[in-house]
């Protein structure tokens, strides 16, 4: 029998949120339930229920709450830069370490979850999705001091986004193996592209 743990009202929502994440992870969304949830944390199947309705309104929750993390230390990154030069590298860094730390929150957000991001832009940014808005928004300003073509901006946005979301994609995949410390070598890779890129700005400007 599993024993029963003690949690206070919000340690249990939290834990229930981790524990779902992780399950869906390892096991995709069509055989995750809140009795499953509850299980894991080791409290009864009754419950999750004082916190979420049923497990779509749970999956919505761990939706939430990894895009809201993942926000706030991008945000963080850019608080604590004030040198336009290394954003870019530091964002990145950021955004690879997030996941590298957390990866079952890569593999749920982009692979079982409903987030969408409208890369055209073609919806007001407090509608698009938050993490992508904020590195959006940090490479539109330096693109613009660098006078940029406007009409290459959201290109060049698309790719650097892509740049970063794809060495996270590798270091999150459990079937990729790399004999290097990706927390570490994404410096590297970023002072790569980041050298690429400023060069394209500096044939532009």
């Amino acid at each position: 029998m599993i024993k029963q743990q003690a949690y206070h009202h919000k340690d249990l929502r939290n834990a229930l949120i981790e524990a779902g994440i992780e399950l869906v992870s390892k096991e995709g969304i069509n055989g995750f339930s809140l009795r499953k949830a509850a299980a894991a944390c080791g409290v009864s199947h009754a419950a999750p229920y004082s916190h979420f309705q049923n497990k779509e309104e749970l999956l919505e929750a761990m939706q939430l709450y990894i895009t809201e993390k993942f926000s706030e230390r991008l945000e963080s990154s850019i608080q604590e830069n004030h040198n336009s030069s290394e954003i870019l590298k530091d964002m990145g860094v950021t955004y690879v370490t997030f996941f590298v730390e957390n990866p079952t929150y890569f593999q749920f957000l982009y692979s079982q979850s409903n987030i969408k991001i409208d890369l055209s832009l073609s919806i007001p940014d407090n509608e698009n999705y938050k993490p992508y808005i904020i590195y959006k928004n940090i490479v539109s300003r330096i693109l613009i001091q660098a006078h940029y073509p406007k009409e290459k901006q959201n290109d060049a946005i698309i790719t650097l986004w892509a740049f970063i979301h794809g060495i996270t994609s590798l270091a999150t995949m459990s079937n990729v193996s790399y004999d290097s410390d990706w927390k570490q070598k994404v410096l590297d890779f970023m002072e790569i592209f980041q050298l690429s890129f400023i060069n394209q700005m500096g044939e532009n400007i």
